[in-house]
Parts: structure tokens; sequence; C-alpha cells
């Protein structure tokens, strides 16, 4: 790679990272190229971003960000994942991709500046996606008023039975 093709690579890097809601890096080894390849699609369809970058270019593309302190010092092969959208989506697909694979491990992270560490990263990829976030808050609004709803129908299921009782205990 020439050296401008570098400098544009980090420039370019630096631009998406300066404010990314969540960075995930992981080394990866032993895996195939249509696994890869799979993994790719799936992260761009959570509106994610994964690429593999030299550890040197990700150190230089991290100056002056959150994120330096880091990537210095990076062994490895590195693959970076970040996403401005969904951290929990992201986190739940590293770690679902990294199952059984001994040679894919999470090095590090930031989410909403804080610093990641592998138990931390853990819990993220557990917490409930947004979709399920939002059914939940949905039902809890809901059910005070399906509950109301279900009171005032019982009382007007009931006026009848009530109405026949009273005339029957007036005969």
């Amino acid at each position: 790679m020439l050296k401008k093709d570098k400098i544009t690579l980090v420039d370019g890097l630096r631009n998406e990272l300066k404010d990314v809601k969540c960075f995930y890096m992981f080394q990866f080894g032993g895996i195939s190229v249509n696994e890869d390849n799979e993994l790719r699609m799936k992260i761009r369809a959570t509106g994610s971003t994964y690429r593999v970058v030299k550890n040197r270019l990700l150190a230089k593309a991290a100056e002056g960000t959150a994120l330096e302190s880091l990537v210095s010092g990076l062994k490895q092969p590195t693959v970076v994942a970040y996403s401005n959208e969904d951290p929990v989506a992201l986190a739940k697909l590293l770690t679902e991709f990294g199952k059984g694979r001994e040679a894919y491990f999470f090095k590090g992270g930031i989410l909403e500046d804080q610093v990641l560490t592998e138990d931390s990263f853990r819990e993220v990829a557990t917490l409930p996606s947004k979709e399920e976030l939002i059914a939940k808050l949905l039902y809890l609004l809901q059910f005070p008023i399906q509950g109301l709803v279900t009171a005032l129908e019982g009382i007007y299921r009931q006026l009848p039975v009530v109405l026949k009782q009273i005339a029957d205990k007036e005969n």
C-alpha cells in the first residue's frame, strides 16, 4: 500500500471513529473467507461497520480520540467493529460468532466512553435488544389501561345479571 493510500485510509478511519457509540476489537484467526464474508453481511445488516485494520494504522487513526489508549500496543491481527446505532445487537452478533472459535476473542472496546473489559462486553451482549426493550415498555404502558378496560367491561357485563336477579327477587 502506498503512503498516500495509508494516509487516506487513516484519515477516513479517524473520521469514522471520532463519534462512534461503541467500538469493539477482536483478535481473529482460523476463519475462512466465507465465514468472514457472512459475518460482514450480518454486521452490515445491523448498521455497523466491520474492518480488518493494521494495528499501526489503527493506532494512528485513534490518535487524539478516546480510543488512543485502548489501541496502543496491540499485537496480533485485529478486527474492529463499531456502530452509532445499536451496540447491543453488534455485541450479540460478535459474541455468537466467536462461540467455539478459540482464535477469535475480545481484545477490548469502548461503549459510550466507558472502557469495556471482557466481562463487561459479555454483559452488554446479554442485554435485551432495542426492539425487546421497546416491546416491554409498550406492554408496561398498556397494562394499566388494559386492566381498566377489563374492569369496566366486567361492570357492563354484570349489570344485566344483577338487574335480572333484582327482578327475580321482586317476583
